[in-house]
């Protein structure tokens, strides 16, 4: 594999260590990228295979991904390399497999459709590049996912993963025989697994390039509804087609119960929100760093609470002063309080929490001023940390259609304050509800 090709044009300049990882890849036809979360592995990868295939042409490319990551790939790609057709399995049994067999570009597919189409078929192909996002998900050798992605045929492998090895060394072992088959064996000691992967494992944490990082990083994460949670929200939805579109109270109220969904379903508390949280916290507690998660409703942070299996400390509203001093106390000063899940309008302003180095939004508020106040709580003066601000985006609903709306409507955010109703342009919330299809 050919590195000597000059990098195309971006429309953002890479940092120096993102270069490095894209020279690490066009230069590796097995190779595991494992760098901390939050260093921009998906931009890496796509500024790679753009260079590759400025130069060669564009090659037949599967990409393995999450359930909830789906979309987030495709908006990176139309950001960083917007000229590469993409594909997606959609559609039924046979379109899916259609897709995946005989398209000549790139296609983005999730494990679960590579599994169920492996039990059907036998058989997933053949491809000049294969690349597993979240690769963690191939450390089980015995799950039929493993077994399903063990068989596509490849000669240029690439993995990404922040936690390439989550339990022990079986772990490395499951992802290299299917990266580099053979190179691995039971009973090589942790020493021996170094030295042998280490041609092909590029690992950085964020700890190491600090003077590297802005201060503040901020994302946008586009994460996919469950089936579940997707379900309600079109259920939801159907209603819109019943309300006048001068009926702001109403449609404000339909718009808030299709926020809420997007956190997670009521009724199976599905939520792929949540586990993508869980991989973050994950990571946090991983580099001893601490973290805030900040939702507009007390009922989303009761729900993280039940669910999330970790301690947290919850601060809203319903806290006198000192109940809620206790809590900033133990967060900023005891080493067994890492989660913080706070109401954004009890603690969005007024805090100084510089023990936290990530920051999560799980729902988006009306009027992103409120989200940077939030924002900085955190990333303030006497944090030593770099911050991480990661904001969640459910794709494909009201919470895309309002960051699309903040580009030339911003007037509009200003002027709405949650419960109000009165606008200028009371049609503007009818807007909200034309969701993309």
């Amino acid at each position: 594999m050919s590195s000597g090709v000059k990098l195309p044009k971006l429309p953002f300049p890479l940092r120096d260590y993102q270069k490095e990882g894209v020279e690490f890849l066009t230069s590796n036809n097995a190779a595991l990228l494992g760098d901390d979360m939050g260093l921009g592995k998906t931009v890496q990868v796509i500024v790679a295979l753009k260079k590759l295939f400025y130069a060669n042409g564009v090659k037949r490319t599967l990409i393995i991904v999450p359930n909830s990551l789906t979309s987030n790939w495709v908006n990176e790609f139309s950001t960083w390399y917007s000229d590469l057709p993409i594909g997606t399995l959609i559609g039924n049994k046979e379109s899916r497999e259609n897709t995946l067999k005989h398209s000549s570009s790139t296609i983005i597919a999730t494990y679960e459709q590579i599994r169920i189409i492996f039990e059907t078929s036998r058989d997933i192909g053949e491809f000049e590049y294969v690349i597993f996002d979240e690769a963690q998900r191939l450390k089980n050798s015995n799950s039929n996912i493993f077994q399903a992605c063990k068989k596509i045929e490849s000669n240029n492998i690439w993995m990404l993963s922040g936690t390439p090895l989550e339990n022990n060394s079986n772990d490395i072992i499951s992802l290299f025989s299917i990266l580099k088959y053979g190179i691995l064996q039971r009973g090589y000691t942790p020493r021996e697994i170094k030295e042998i992967i280490s041609p092909y494992l590029l690992r950085r944490l964020k700890k190491d390039l600090l003077e590297e990082l802005p201060d503040l990083l901020e994302e946008n994460k586009y994460i996919d509804l469950s089936e579940k949670q997707l379900a309600f929200y079109n259920a939801l939805i159907e209603r819109k087609f019943e309300l006048d579109k001068k009926d702001s109270s109403g449609m404000l109220a339909l718009i808030t119960e299709l926020k809420k969904v997007c956190n997670f379903d009521p009724i199976s508390e599905t939520s792929s929100k949540l586990e993508y949280l869980k991989e973050i916290v994950e990571d946090t507690f991983n580099n001893s760093e601490k973290i805030i998660v900040f939702s507009q409703y007390v009922e989303t942070l009761k729900f993280i609470e039940r669910n999330l299996n970790t301690n947290t400390l919850l601060y809203d509203g319903s806290l006198s002063k000192k109940q809620r001093d206790l809590v900033v106390d133990k967060f900023q000063n005891s080493k067994e309080s890492e989660v913080l899940l706070a109401s954004l309008q009890a603690g969005g302003v007024g805090l100084n929490l510089q023990a936290a180095s990530r920051v999560v939004i799980f729902d988006r508020w009306w009027n992103p001023a409120v989200e940077k106040q939030a924002i900085a709580r955190a990333h303030r003066m006497g944090n030593k940390n770099k911050v991480h601000a990661i904001k969640f985006v459910s794709a494909g609903t009201i919470e895309e259609r309002i960051l699309d709306l903040l580009h030339y409507k911003e007037d509009l955010f200003e002027e709405i304050i949650e419960g109000a109703v009165e606008l200028k342009d009371k049609a503007s919330l009818a807007e909200l509800l034309e969701i993309k299809e």
